[in-house]
């Protein structure tokens, strides 16, 4: 896999980028047209997928390693990610709804993402996350919170650095 992400929506999917990793930021122009790149390609992929089933996940074994190394299997590891958990997780697994609202409540929108096959949650999620990250960065760090929750949440300077190069717009060398 490259390691700038394609600035084409449906390229990036089908070298393994997840739709969170969007180079463009939510304001740009560009974003828009970058995520509906990567959902037609999600859908085409999708569609062979269900005329000939198999078993696996969209997570690829790039990720599994980097998950696996940061000590958690189902997600990268990183302050957010802890945080998130504590907040949505109960014994039956992630509070979807929980989560969403948290999204909603940043200015994150998750209400285009299909809610139907195998996996979905997982990619909500993963998905959510990755937005509310660059969200949290355009806000100054600030998570905001529901009351219970404490309001609001600032991260800290090595978290936002860490994050802030990681969504930061690459250009491809031609």
């Amino acid at each position: 896999m490259n390691k700038v992400i394609p600035l084409d929506g449906g390229i990036a999917y089908k070298e393994g980028w997840f739709a969170g990793d969007c180079p463009y930021l939510e304001d740009d122009p560009e974003f828009q047209r970058w995520n509906d790149e990567w959902d037609a390609a999600a859908d085409d992929h999708e569609a062979q997928a269900n005329a000939a089933p198999k078993v696996g996940s969209v997570v690829t074994n790039r990720y599994r390693a980097k998950y696996s190394e940061s000590g958690h299997p189902t997600h990268c590891g990183d302050e957010l990610a802890l945080y998130l958990n504590s907040l949505c997780n109960n014994k039956a697994g992630t509070n979807l709804e929980l989560f969403e609202q948290i999204c909603q409540m940043n200015g994150v929108d998750l209400s285009k993402y299909a809610r139907t096959g195998k996996g979905w949650q997982g990619r909500i999620r993963m998905t959510g996350r990755n937005l509310l990250a660059k969200r949290i960065l355009s806000n100054n760090g600030k998570l905001i919170l529901p009351e219970w929750a404490g309001s609001e949440r600032q991260f800290d300077e090595d978290w936002i650095y860490y994050t802030a190069n990681k969504y930061k717009p690459k250009k491809e060398v031609a």
